[in-house]
């Protein structure tokens, strides 16, 4: 079975590169833009969730703050153009098991999932 992934970025060709190249790598791929849509989307159990941090309609490490139970069984990178280090610290203390700066690559992001 094929593990599951919700990417949630409201960069269109982010979700569409990435996605692509998950496909190639047998994951099946859904894509949400905003964190409403993501709601809807996270009912069903992931296996790993790809969520950027500053999206339109808020911020996705509160999100996660907010609902630790959506994400518990999940593999969760946390993405985001943000150079903030206390980000990362914050990311680790809530359970991220990776922080991704932004821009990166498909690549690194398949590399990533051989441990996932």
């Amino acid at each position: 079975m094929a593990k599951t992934v919700l990417i949630i970025d409201d960069e269109r060709d982010l979700c569409e590169v990435v996605s692509r190249a998950l496909t190639k790598e047998g994951f099946e791929v859904d894509c949400a833009f905003n964190l409403a849509e993501a709601e809807q989307k996270l009912g069903a159990h992931r296996d790993i969730v790809i969520m950027d941090n500053n999206l339109p309609d808020g911020i996705g490490l509160e999100y996660i703050q907010k609902h630790p139970l959506e994400f518990m069984q999940s593999f969760v990178i946390l993405i985001t153009a943000d150079p903030d280090k206390n980000l990362q610290e914050e990311a680790s203390v809530v359970g991220i098991n990776t922080f991704l700066s932004k821009p990166f690559s498909a690549s690194r992001v398949k590399e990533i999932l051989k441990y996932a």
